[in-house]
């Protein structure tokens, strides 16, 4: 009986080291997943959208300067060119990206750091400004659509041309001068889009410290 009882416990640890990665984790993902994700989530990081949570009331700001950002790093073909100091970030294309990826219908006005002019928030012209990306790490399915987990945010240089889905041990091997550094994590919480289900939005966003 004790050896019986050895034999399965053996069996049982051998079976669970066997098993694939949980389905939770980045390596558990498909490629398509992780992918979709990884864009899904730049989207915040790239802005640099800070910290927020459902249940307090969320500052106008962050959504409009979301949205600004959004246009400006994603959207260049939708700016207007103001003049040769400034772009022009159309208000509805703001409100637009609010929407899509947060499933907030806001009225857009000026905030601390942009001014709304005859519909436009003008942004200064600049370049050589690093990347910023994100990677998910955890994805957590807990029913009825919602969805949480953490993000990994990394910044590197504007020249950087590995892969943003890679891992760490591929960035080193391939651009060994350039790899990117993890700047931040966050936790999230997600949902199912309003208008699509395909898409997902952000519900909450709180760094991990």
């Amino acid at each position: 009986m004790k050896k019986l009882l050895t034999f399965l416990i053996v069996s049982v640890m051998m079976l669970m080291f066997a098993l694939p990665a949980s389905a939770g984790s980045r390596d558990g993902m498909s490629p398509a997943l992780r992918e979709k994700l990884d864009t899904f989530f730049s989207n915040f990081a790239e802005a640099r959208v800070g910290s927020f949570v459902i249940n307090n009331e969320i500052p106008l700001d962050t959504f409009v300067n979301f949205g600004v950002q959004h246009n400006i790093i994603n959207r260049k073909y939708d700016l207007v060119n103001v003049n040769e100091g400034y772009w022009g970030v159309k208000k509805e294309a703001v409100e637009d990206a609010v929407y899509k990826y947060f499933g907030r219908r806001i009225n857009a006005v000026s905030t601390q750091q942009y001014k709304l002019t005859n519909n436009l928030y003008l942004v200064p012209k600049g370049s050589g400004e690093g990347l910023v990306f994100a990677q998910i790490s955890e994805w957590h399915e807990n029913g009825t659509d919602i969805f949480t987990g953490v993000v990994n945010v990394y910044s590197t240089s504007s020249g950087f041309t590995g892969n943003v889905h890679g891992t760490p041990a591929e960035w080193q091997n391939l651009e060994p001068q350039d790899i990117p550094n993890l700047i931040e994590r966050y936790n999230f919480t997600a949902t199912r889009s309003p208008s699509d289900p395909d898409r997902y939005v952000l519900v909450d966003w709180l760094e991990v410290k």
